[in-house]
């Protein structure tokens, strides 16, 4: 079920007998401790296992397809299952049959990139960031470490830019040490809305897709206005320069005011 993208799910139930104020399983008046776990799990019936879909909306494969196609690598860091994440990420685009990608646990992850001491090493988180897609069983700190070693690397020629999404309150030290941080403004907490930069009122991935759209078309508009205004006013100033060099004298335009009586 996992590898189909599948949250499992596994019901099983037993009888109680509350009668003369006992709380009794079964035929065999065993008490039951209710703060011991492991009294109360014990002994179940399973009814079956069953599993949870949360289909992935039909908009976002497209969606991640023009984000690499734009240049932007989409990672995926989540605490299900490593095949359940691995099967959505297939889905969604964010990994193909065949290519390089490293789809890793949090252990794992942990461990390739610290050092004897335990300590985060950045020359090892660089050689696993480049090629990472899929970050499963994962923590906050673990989503944390790789914003964090994605912002300092030295791995790329410059220096990565970094969005993040999230919804929940473990999130906000991810979405605080990103460049960018969205959160989600239907699902998302208030701490969360709080350490983002931009709140997403739809909760849809494609938001993102147009936010990097009209981001770039602004950049664009910005850097060719000042590309008309410089070579514009270079231009002038030049023929002022040469002008007065040849005429031997720089005339500026007077202007006349009427004085007051």
């Amino acid at each position: 079920m996992a590898s189909d993208g599948l949250r499992t799910l596994c019901v099983a139930y037993r009888d109680i007998n509350t009668s003369n104020g006992r709380q009794d399983f079964g035929d065999n008046a065993q008490t039951i401790d209710f703060e011991n776990e492991n009294s109360v799990v014990s002994g179940l019936t399973c009814l079956g296992i069953f599993g949870v879909e949360d289909p992935v909306r039909p908009e976002v494969p497209k969606a991640i397809r023009r984000c690499q196609g734009a240049g932007v690598t989409v990672r995926m860091v989540t605490g299900d299952n490593v095949e359940t994440a691995r099967s959505i990420a297939r889905k969604c685009g964010i990994i193909r049959d065949g290519d390089e990608s490293l789809v890793l646990e949090g252990k794992e992850f942990n461990r390739l990139i610290t050092d004897e001491l335990g300590n985060i090493s950045q020359m090892k988180l660089d050689k696993i960031w480049p090629s990472l897609r899929v970050l499963a069983r994962s923590t906050p700190k673990d989503k944390f470490t790789l914003v964090e070693g994605i912002i300092n690397s030295k791995a790329t020629k410059h220096r990565e830019v970094v969005a993040v999404t999230g919804d929940g309150t473990n999130d906000a030290p991810a979405l605080k040490k990103a460049d960018v941080g969205f959160a989600m403004g239907i699902a998302g907490t208030d701490v969360a809305k709080e350490a983002s930069d931009i709140i997403l009122t739809d909760d849809n991935f494609i938001s993102i897709v147009k936010a990097c759209m009209w981001g770039r078309n602004i950049f664009d508009n910005v850097s060719k206005f000042l590309q008309f205004q410089l070579t514009v006013n270079v231009a002038a100033l030049s023929v002022s320069i040469i002008s007065a060099c040849v005429l031997g004298v720089m005339r500026l335009p007077t202007f006349a005011y009427p004085t007051a009586r």
